[in-house]
């Protein structure tokens, strides 16, 4: 028996270091996972239960139909000795937001005592909402509501940007429009620069006909501009409102560090 345990001890030992291997990431992973049960996670109490109730519902419609899964989830602080770039990104991958064939999730950290904010966005998402937007999102949206304290309304402002990003044909109707309000601000800088262009084309071209002998004949008769009509604006019946909500349950999507950091 002696010699049996001698010869097989060696070879056990071993197989319980693997389990130990493979048991100990999974273990790992939950400790994150126990921080998000929904899609609006607030362990920092900054929102009404009636505001969780009507956001979660909101984000679980959104991702019955679409497939995409944005979560929020606000903390006092971080876990000791977690960074806020890394937990992000690790929570995000525990709660494995969005589909594995798509990679479509996104995660709103919100840390209330810090007041730091990360929004972490999945590989197949990147493309739509880019580190640049995510960061003006925060500066321009989440940030100015959290210094007046208006936490809700800057969270759901944030959420209905990246949902028009992601799927402007979703947008919710009588919405505040945060990603248009943004959108209408780069659009405004670019309008002025081309009105000044005409302006300034208009000026050297009436300088220069002032200084111009008339051809023979005559003038040409004078010609108009281009005509430059708005672009139109999507129409959605879905109210912001929705029925429905429930426990969050990932789909297996992927991470990998995309998004933007900031705070208030």
């Amino acid at each position: 028996m002696r010699s049996f345990l001698k010869r097989w001890s060696g070879f056990l030992f071993i197989v319980l270091l693997l389990c130990l291997v493979a048991i100990v990431p999974a273990g790992a992973q939950e400790n994150y996972r126990k921080f998000v049960t929904g899609y609006v996670n607030d362990h920092a109490g900054l929102i009404r239960p009636e505001e969780v109730r009507e956001l979660s519902a909101f984000l679980a419609a959104f991702d019955e139909q679409t497939t995409n899964q944005f979560i929020v989830v606000t903390l006092p602080t971080l876990p000791p000795g977690e960074s806020l770039e890394l937990f992000a990104l690790k929570l995000a991958e525990a709660a494995q937001a969005g589909t594995a064939e798509h990679d479509n999730g996104l995660l709103l950290l919100i840390l209330s005592e810090e007041r730091k904010i990360r929004v972490e966005v999945g590989l197949g998402l990147e493309e739509k909402i880019t580190d640049g937007r995510a960061g003006r999102v925060i500066r321009e949206v989440l940030a100015p509501a959290f210094q007046k304290e208006a936490y809700y309304s800057g969270i759901k402002d944030a959420v209905l940007a990246f949902v028009n990003w992601v799927e402007p044909s979703y947008f919710p109707e009588g919405s505040a429009g945060a990603a248009r309000r943004l959108e209408e601000q780069n659009g405004a800088g670019a309008v002025f620069f081309v009105v000044l262009f005409f302006i300034l084309l208009f000026i050297s071209a009436a300088y220069s006909s002032r200084h111009q002998q008339p051809p023979e004949g005559g003038y040409p008769p004078r010609t108009t501009g281009p005509v430059i009509y708005p672009p139109p604006r999507r129409s959605s019946n879905r109210s912001f409102k929705n029925s429905g909500g429930g426990k969050f349950r990932g789909g297996g999507g992927g991470f990998r560090g995309g998004g933007a950091s900031g705070g208030w």
